[in-house]
């Protein structure tokens, strides 16, 4: 599934069936390819952060997740644990990846992320597309404020040039 067909679904609790708010964007963990959580515009147009780890699927019409009070838990805990263990509240503020420039590892401007897809069941970011390439999400090596670092080289054939040169210079 891609970012931008799970943006606008609504998110709804698993035990009540009551409606969370609507999803308005995602989190990136910023050393692996996994969606940490979801960016939620809530009833009365407040915002807030859910963990991945609350969500069960993203079904074709709603998110669908495990209520904040179901676990035990009130709201304000539920955007604390937003990342999981070694997430910074930096990384939850800058993880978005929609809209990011992409660099390679060696200071090539890639382009801007359009897109990505990830699996629904599990979060994993699976590809990212930029400038009318599909990257695999395994190059990604870092995201930040300013930039989606990938290796050099990502989403391009081999021998095309994008690969770094070898120790001997070919």
């Amino acid at each position: 599934m891609l970012l931008t067909q799970a943006l606008g679904r609504r998110v709804v609790a698993v035990d009540d069936a009551s409606t969370l708010g609507t999803v308005s964007g995602f989190v990136v963990r910023p050393d692996g390819p996994q969606l940490a959580a979801l960016r939620l515009r809530r009833p009365g147009g407040r915002s807030s952060v859910l963990s991945w780890a609350r969500v069960r699927t993203v079904g074709a019409d709603a998110v669908m997740v495990l209520s904040p009070e179901a676990a035990g838990k009130t709201s304000g805990d539920a955007v604390e644990e937003a990342g999981g263990p070694g997430l910074s509240r930096h990384a939850v503020r800058h993880g978005e990846v929609l809209g990011k420039r992409v660099l390679t590892d060696l200071g090539e401007d890639v382009g801007e992320v359009t897109d990505a897809e990830f699996d629904p069941g599990s979060g994993a970011l699976l590809s990212v597309l930029v400038a009318g390439r599909t990257l695999d999400a395994d190059t990604m090596t870092g995201l930040g404020s300013y930039a989606l670092v990938v290796r050099a080289g990502a989403g391009q054939p081999p021998g095309s040039g994008g690969d770094p040169p070898d120790a001997d210079g070919g």
